[in-house]
């Protein structure tokens, strides 16, 4: 992907981000295809119809209880990079061969999904948390920090 397309869709991440009702982080992702094409976003945020305190609340149950980035997920709301793989599965969309946008580094969990999702590049605009960009590079997926 050219420089300048880069710095274009991480303006796309960084503006989608502001979707997310999550009072801990603010993260927008985008799925483009191999002709720079959008084929899924997502934010982080609860999933879509769920009922409870997941996400979107005042306070962050993630916060209240200390818990690390990228660690046990299971509590509060899906990630953005998770959310834009799920949307692009719902539609049927293949993401095997894309590239990832997303406005701050992937976690390690994300990561992971990421890398079995078939996505062969992610362009971030931070390195927020590297666990997830040094997996990555370690199977292969190109990971670059691109001010945006």
């Amino acid at each position: 992907m050219k420089e300048k397309w880069k710095k274009h869709w991480i303006g796309h991440a960084r503006a989608l981000s502001g979707m997310s009702p999550c009072p801990r982080g603010i993260v927008g992702a985008l799925i483009i295809d191999q002709r720079n094409n959008i084929v899924a976003s997502g934010f982080n945020g609860g999933p879509r119809g769920a009922v409870g305190e997941l996400c979107g609340g005042e306070f962050c149950e993630r916060s209240r209880r200390c818990i690390t980035s990228g660690e046990q997920t299971e509590i509060g709301c899906h990630h953005a990079e998770l959310n834009a793989i799920a949307n692009a599965a719902a539609k049927g969309v293949s993401t095997d061969g894309c590239s990832l946008v997303c406005s701050v580094s992937p976690c390690l969990a994300c990561a992971k999904l990421i890398h079995h999702a078939g996505i062969v590049e992610v362009i971030t605009a931070d390195n927020y948390d590297p666990r997830g960009a040094t997996y990555l590079r370690a199977v292969g997926v190109v990971v670059e920090v691109v001010e945006g």
